[in-house]
């Protein structure tokens, strides 16, 4: 039984479609270039973060805000310095609308620590309970 003129063709086989793989390459490409931004967005910043026995890298998660507390004392969010009061503001909006957001520390090594107090003080105004301070594993020294 024939349903339809069969073309046969000299290289054997069908042809690829271009249209899926064209469309695979642009997705990725569009994948990467997203997570490198934000990728970048939070080591763009000049912080000399404490070392921790036990520091770990953790996974990213939706919701998570980084602080970044400067040595000098000034927090920035997003490349943009706020007050402790707008700082409360953005805490209280990331709480109504992720619940289960996190906030992450990036704190200087040489930074107040009655400021990162505050920045803690915020999370719990804001019924933020995820809360965890960025840090880097300690170098072995050379002579262990």
């Amino acid at each position: 039984m024939r349903f339809g003129p069969r073309q046969q063709q000299e290289d054997g086989g069908d042809p690829v479609p271009m249209a899926p793989l064209i469309d695979i390459v642009f997705l990725t490409l569009v994948f990467f270039m997203v997570t490198s931004v934000y990728a970048t967005l939070e080591s763009e910043i000049d912080i000399t973060l404490p070392t921790a026995d036990g520091a770990v890298t953790s996974e990213r998660m939706q919701g998570e805000i980084f602080v970044n507390l400067l040595a000098d004392g000034s927090i920035v969010i997003n490349e943009r310095e706020v007050t402790i009061p707008e700082l409360q503001k953005i805490l209280d909006r990331v709480s109504e609308y992720l619940t289960g957001g996190s906030v992450i520390i990036r704190g200087d090594r040489g930074a107040n620590l009655g400021r990162a107090i505050a920045i803690l003080n915020c999370c719990k105004n804001a019924n933020i309970q995820n809360v965890s301070f960025a840090a880097v594993q300690e170098e072995p020294e050379g002579g262990r």
